[in-house]
């Protein structure tokens, strides 16, 4: 008991000790003076993000509602991303990077990706909760609010026209990439690789939404949505008439004949009707085309790979729709969601597998 109050004692001591000679006391809350301790001047200490300057921030999520933040922080760092990335498909991980003079101080830190993917998800919606006035800016930026459209109108359409001006036609080649700094091109579109976009629209279905809006534009362009397809279905067609069934041989190479189509002479066809038949090989335009290649008999069951790739996600969205997988003969896809882009137009109710 006497040590207890012999230590007590002590430590009493020591505080009024400190305090006399103005030194802070172990273990208390300091204060952070801004003055001689005689003048009595504190500084409360900092605590919250609001309290320091905008470059000091730990942004932890998109100021979508203030704007404040967004004509300090938002705005210019948006116009930072397009002058260095020449469009403003921000993706949704990106974070201004600290400490860059290429980017605003008070945009250091702030997820600039996250605040794009609310805007676009809001544009989605409606956009009746973004602000009038940044939304009339955001236009004036030329804002990626669809993905798909903005590389479409700002990429692909521009190159395919520019590459119709300067070549006469629009067979890109597979491995075509527009030159860099070369005058004949407009900046934006130096580097892009033209014929794997070109592949990937006759291959994969890439941009189907948007070649049905810009139908007229494209036929002008003498755009060919499938070219290889396009002068396999008329060969095909001109042997069934001329050997009244399709079966045709490995070998087989379409002659120079004018009883042949002009754009399908020299075609390997035996080597083309062999890949559909085998490989799947241009699903996406057999899919579609299933009447004609009905009518000249052609065997166009699927190829087991090619099923499990392309016909079981599409049957499983039928099924989640309708209950049950009993698709009617006569169904097409429609070209609305939930059903994915790339199948739009599928005869769905025709495909068989192999």
């Amino acid at each position: 008991m006497l040590r207890l109050v012999s230590s007590a004692r002590s430590r009493l001591i020591r505080v009024d000790a400190f305090r006399a000679a103005g030194a802070p006391v172990p273990g208390a809350l300091r204060l952070a003076v801004g003055r001689a301790p005689f003048q009595l001047h504190y500084e409360t200490p900092h605590f919250f993000s609001s309290d320091a300057k905008d470059h000091d921030r730990l942004w932890k999520s998109p100021a979508v509602y203030s704007p404040v933040a967004w004509q300090e922080t938002v705005k210019p760092a948006l116009l930072a991303f397009f002058k260095l990335n020449k469009h403003l498909m921000v993706p949704i991980k990106f974070v201004v990077p600290h400490g860059d003079d290429a980017w605003p101080e008070a945009a250091w830190g702030y997820p600039l990706g996250k605040h794009a993917a609310w805007l676009r998800k809001q544009w989605g919606e409606g956009g009746h909760r973004i602000d009038q006035k940044q939304f009339k800016e955001l236009e004036e930026m030329e804002f990626a609010w669809d993905r798909f459209q903005y590389k479409w109108d700002r990429y692909v359409l521009p190159a395919l026209r520019r590459f119709y001006d300067l070549i006469g036609h629009t067979d890109v080649p597979e491995l075509y990439r527009i030159p860099k700094g070369s005058p004949e091109w407009p900046e934006h579109l130096w580097g892009q690789r033209l014929g794997r976009k070109v592949m990937n629209i006759r291959c994969r279905g890439d941009f189907a939404k948007q070649m049905k809006v810009d139908e007229d534009e494209l036929k002008r362009l003498n755009f060919c949505h499938n070219e290889s397809f396009e002068r396999i279905l008329p060969a095909l067609e001109a042997f069934h008439k001329v050997h009244e069934d399709c079966r045709v041989p490995r070998t087989f190479v379409v002659p120079s004949e004018a009883t042949w189509p002009n754009q399908a002479h020299g075609l390997k066809l035996g080597i083309a009707a062999g890949n559909i038949r085998i490989r799947g090989s241009y699903f996406d335009q057999t899919a579609r085309e299933m009447d004609s290649l009905e009518a000249i008999e052609f065997d166009s069951t699927i190829a087991v790979s090619k099923w499990k790739e392309r016909v079981e996600p599409i049957l499983a969205t039928f099924e989640q729709l309708h209950g049950h997988r009993n698709v009617p003969r006569d169904f097409v896809v429609p070209s609305t969601p939930p059903w994915r882009e790339k199948d739009w137009g599928i005869q769905l109710g025709k495909l068989e597998p192999r």
